[in-house]
């Protein structure tokens, strides 16, 4: 796996401890209900992570391809954008700190940014050529 992620290009810290719901928000499917409102925590492996909704209760999470958000028990969606809207429109396979993979093999540089319509934070794809 190297290095767990932390920070994103930027040096803005991504993932770690909730607070107030900001960081790389993820939608997961645990138990029968499927929430859009899920944030990481921890990371566990290279497309494993440790996420929460309420900063308690902790989630397992394996990252899987779905942009129709039709997902298994324990499996969760990573999306970004190329143009910044929430929610993104690209599945992220694995993620560092300074690359995105999507499922097709395209790589990315990527950071967080604060959606205007305080939807919450947007991972922002940049390709990489």
């Amino acid at each position: 796996m190297g290095r767990p992620l932390k920070k994103d290009v930027n040096g803005v810290v991504v993932i770690g401890p909730f607070v107030g719901g900001s960081g790389i928000k993820v939608t997961g499917r645990f138990g029968s209900t499927t929430n859009s409102d899920y944030y990481i925590l921890k990371q566990r492996g290279a497309r494993t992570y440790v996420v929460t909704r309420d900063g308690s209760t902790r989630k397992v999470g394996v990252l899987v391809n779905s942009i129709d958000n039709t997902i298994a028990d324990g499996q969760i969606l990573i999306t970004g954008s190329i143009d910044g809207t929430s929610p993104g429109n690209i599945s992220i396979a694995k993620l560092t700190r300074r690359l995105a993979f999507d499922f097709s093999g395209n790589s990315y540089t990527w950071f967080l940014s604060n959606h205007e319509d305080s939807s919450g934070d947007v991972i922002v794809l940049v390709p990489i050529n």
